[in-house]
């Protein structure tokens, strides 16, 4: 993690050195850094909407080798080959910003690095900022800013980017900061949260899920935890991901709308929906009008047979108006006669 932070370190150097602004530096890394990922989510979407056809013959699948797991595995296997789909495809792009998550945390937080020397009256204490090379730009700018015996300050846009938006609010930084620090909080979260209903409006599997599954509603209000989360986090790290999360909502609309291959595929799934969606619409009212109970028809037991089946077989058995006898008053039938013989003979 320390060469990664090293890194991180020198490109948000190299960008200072452009621009001697540090907001500007935290900016063009989030920028770079998702220019970078763009063949990896590009090639994640890609996967997600093949996989979101796959779903049918899976559940198929599950259902024929339900009873043995090997066969259901090496089946899913065989299927993904078939198609060229990879499983793991749509998950890249979603682990890889992790550890870049600490080891921003570690670099910006480093920035503020204080190292003290001595005990008592002649303890003395000095910025050194960390990650950063001693000849660069910014490492001068950070230490130059420092106070005596305190770190160095990340002044810009009118905020502290070192200081959580918890710590401005809680140590009266003064209203113009706490209002900034607020102001980019709910820029990252909007932001986020618009990202999740973009992604249910462009892809309709995903809002088809959502409507049947209600879990899945809540999975919106993810960005509301995170942005909880990053109260505490210093807000350089905020604005990063508020420039992540802009970058996203328009790569997604690219994607959606100008890529061949994503266009095809949510074309694809549109169809088979709507295909669904008809078919079970014309197979509904024949199907509740057939299970609807009638009167004397409802089963009883564990074993009754299926109602449109007992109707069928009482149809079936009941005399007609033709085929049934016509015995003069006060006749019985044979059987009728013999049952009351027995009787009168006990």
């Amino acid at each position: 993690m320390t060469a990664l932070s090293d890194l991180v370190g020198w490109v948000l150097a190299a960008f200072y050195s452009l621009v001697p602004n540090y907001a500007f530096a935290i900016i063009m890394l989030g920028l770079t850094f998702m220019a970078l990922v763009v063949p990896l989510t590009l090639k994640s979407t890609r996967s997600m909407l093949a996989m979101q056809r796959l779903q049918p013959k899976l559940k198929q699948l599950q259902q024929q080798h339900k009873n043995d797991r090997l066969a259901l595995n090496q089946a899913m296997t065989e299927l993904y080959k078939e198609e060229g789909v990879s499983p793991f495809g749509s998950c890249i792009p979603t682990l890889i910003p992790l550890p870049l998550f600490y080891v921003l945390y570690r670099v910006i937080d480093g920035l503020t690095h204080v190292t003290c020397t001595g005990t008592g009256a002649a303890r003395a204490c000095a910025a050194v900022p960390l990650y950063l090379n001693h000849k660069t730009a910014m490492y001068k700018a950070l230490v130059h800013s420092a106070k005596p015996g305190t770190g160095a300050t990340i002044h810009s846009l009118g905020l502290d980017l070192g200081a959580s938006p918890w710590t401005v609010i809680t140590k009266h930084f003064g209203a113009g900061q706490v209002f900034g620090a607020l102001f980019l909080l709910l820029v990252m979260i909007s932001a986020n949260y618009y990202q999740q209903i973009q992604i249910t409006n462009l892809n309709p599997m995903v809002r088809q899920s959502q409507q049947s599954n209600p879990q899945m509603r809540w999975m919106r209000f993810f960005p509301v935890v995170f942005g909880l989360i990053c109260i505490r986090l210093p807000s350089g790290l905020v604005l990063y991901y508020a420039v992540s999360a802009l970058f996203r909502v328009g790569q997604q609309w690219m994607m959606y709308r100008y890529d061949p291959q994503v266009k095809a595929l949510v074309a694809k799934d549109a169809k088979d929906l709507e295909f669904i969606e008809a078919h079970f619409d014309d197979k509904a009212p024949t199907r509740q009008k057939a299970l609807a109970p009638t009167g004397g028809d409802r089963p009883a037991g564990k074993g009754a047979a299926p109602l449109p089946v007992l109707r069928d077989r009482q149809a079936a058995n009941r005399p007609t108006a033709k085929s049934q006898p016509r015995n003069p008053a006060g006749a019985q039938p044979g059987a009728q006669r013999n049952r009351n013989r027995r009787r009168r003979g006990r």
